[in-house]
């Protein structure tokens, strides 16, 4: 008899559930207001800090892949363009904004993805299908938002380092903090690699020239963010981000083989209460999507779309 009740103690400590909190992933991008993920009637995918560092990426088209409904065009490596493509739409139907300010090249119709550093973000939301109600005619396939990374807690400096193949190496420096009335980030991001040829020897579609050399790419970037609570309850918010790269390609003299370009956004937000249950948000922003493009160092055209 005492081994029976030894036996059944046991099979009810074994069966026993373990209970677990799971928090609903809350998005913005869907409805421009802050929503639950399971109860917005679009589809939506979410992409972390978290799992940025779990992948390992070493750029926003590393993100992206695996992606439901989305679909990637690279033209050969890193700093390369890249184009998106959402549910079979164009690339330019798909809206990309960094902290809520629309970014992109209005000549080119797409924004310079290959240009946006990974260390500076925090979170990526894909929203699918069309949202131009909300967002207007260039978001009939969807809706790709960046959110880069926001301070808080105690002081706390970070580096990193990694390298690769073909010359490959990324460092980034920052440092975090923040208290109960004010949070700020801020980091320095660096990437470079001497690449390889593209276009060797045969001439084939989409390699129309042979240029004995390899096609590097060197990029810094600066992100800024921070925030502060005033004693009145208002609050202001101000973020920064530019990355300035330097790509080579296999090109001609129409077309050149090397870019400078320029990516850059400025935002800011005051939020406030005039009366008590009235909540007030006033966003402004700034972008800058900038290219020279160049012939063996002879100076062939610009691109410069500012927003």
């Amino acid at each position: 008899m005492q081994q029976k009740l030894i036996f059944i103690a046991l099979s009810g400590a074994i069966s026993l559930p373990a209970y677990t909190q799971t928090l609903d992933e809350v998005v913005v991008t869907a409805t421009r207001t802050a929503q639950s993920a399971d109860a917005t009637l679009a589809s939506v995918s979410v992409i972390t800090r978290q799992d940025m560092d779990r992948l390992q990426a070493q750029s926003v088209q590393d993100v992206l892949r695996g992606v439901p409904g989305l679909t990637l065009s690279n033209n050969g490596g890193a700093g390369k363009a890249t184009s998106v493509f959402l549910r079979g739409t164009n690339a330019d139907h798909v809206l990309v904004r960094v902290d809520g300010i629309k970014i992109g090249s209005a000549t080119l119709g797409t924004a310079s993805f290959q240009d946006i550093p990974v260390a500076q973000i925090e979170r990526i939301e894909i929203v699918r299908g069309p949202r131009a109600s909300l967002y207007g005619s260039e978001a009939i396939g969807g809706v790709i938002q960046i959110f880069t990374r926001k301070g808080g807690g105690a002081l706390t400096p970070s580096a990193s380092f990694t390298a690769g193949s073909y010359g490959t190496y990324n460092t980034a420096v920052g440092l975090t903090g923040g208290g109960e009335q004010g949070w700020f980030n801020a980091k320095v991001n660096q990437q470079n690699t001497t690449g390889f040829n593209a276009c060797r020897g045969t001439l084939v579609a989409g390699c129309y020239v042979n240029e004995p050399d390899k096609d590097g790419y060197h990029a810094t970037s600066l992100g800024l963010h921070g925030g502060y609570r005033f004693d009145n309850g208002i609050s202001a918010d101000l973020n920064v981000l530019q990355a300035d790269s330097t790509v080579q390609t296999d090109g001609s003299i129409f077309a050149g083989n090397q870019a400078k370009s320029l990516q850059q956004v400025l935002g800011g937000a005051l939020k406030f209460a005039p009366v008590e249950h009235w909540n007030v948000t006033l966003h402004g922003g700034r972008s800058q999507d900038y290219s020279d493009i160049f012939f063996n160092g002879l100076y062939i055209d610009r691109y410069n779309t500012q927003r």
